[in-house]
């Protein structure tokens, strides 16, 4: 995402949207993966996002001051997508 969207967008406008990152992340326990999807949690000084639960265990990572230009706006539901449903 360029900068310029970011800082023209409302945070409310961005909140609960799924990201992929373009950029692996870390946060003080995790490692994050190029690639990974997550929800938009806020904006403020960059994005904080929180990753979607794990199918086994249920935990979620969040991880702040995300820089927009380290992400991409999807479409995608989540990164454990249920069964596909072709029409």
């Amino acid at each position: 995402m360029d900068r310029k969207t970011y800082e023209r967008t409302r945070e409310k406008e961005f909140i609960g949207k799924k990201v992929k990152s373009l950029v692996p992340f870390k946060n003080g326990l995790y490692r994050f993966p190029a690639g990974m999807t997550f929800t938009i949690q806020g904006k403020s000084g960059g994005f904080s996002l929180l990753s979607d639960p794990c199918p086994h265990c249920g935990i979620q990572a969040y991880i702040s001051k995300v820089k927009p230009h380290e992400v991409n706006l999807t479409d995608q539901p989540g990164l454990w997508p249920g069964p596909v449903t072709r029409i």
